[in-house]
């Protein structure tokens, strides 16, 4: 299980970094993330290979959230992590499962044996 935090427009604005074992793992993340998200430190890197900027967001030195796709210039990047920080504070957690086959750029060791990866849409998680 992973989490997502979409806008309004249904456009991602960030997700999970990991896999929960759980869905009282995964909201469980959430929660910790929205109850904290005002001490979060922070990261926004460019990439050596590609030149690509993005950013990912710690608590406690441990990753919390990461930006959905890179980014050509570091200013969206940033305008990035600021809607997402903004989202996350207000963001209401959905009341169902959705289930995807596959997310983009997300590979999973034995996720072909899975009917499909569950995750939360309409807000966050």
């Amino acid at each position: 299980m992973t989490w997502r935090l979409v806008g309004a427009n249904n456009h991602e604005l960030g997700r999970s970094p990991h896999v929960h074992g759980s869905l009282t793992a995964c909201c469980a993340a959430v929660e910790r993330l929205q109850g904290h998200v005002e001490k979060a430190s922070p990261l926004v890197v460019m990439s050596s290979g590609t030149g690509a900027w993005t950013w990912q967001l710690a608590l406690d030195e441990q990753c919390v959230a990461v930006a959905v796709r890179t980014f050509r210039r570091q200013r969206e990047c940033r305008h990035s992590l600021q809607l997402f920080l903004s989202a996350t504070a207000e963001a209401q957690v959905a009341s169902r499962v959705t289930y995807t086959r596959r997310l983009r750029g997300l590979r999973l060791p034995g996720a072909g044996d899975a009917p499909g990866l569950a995750v939360r849409g309409g807000g966050l998680l």
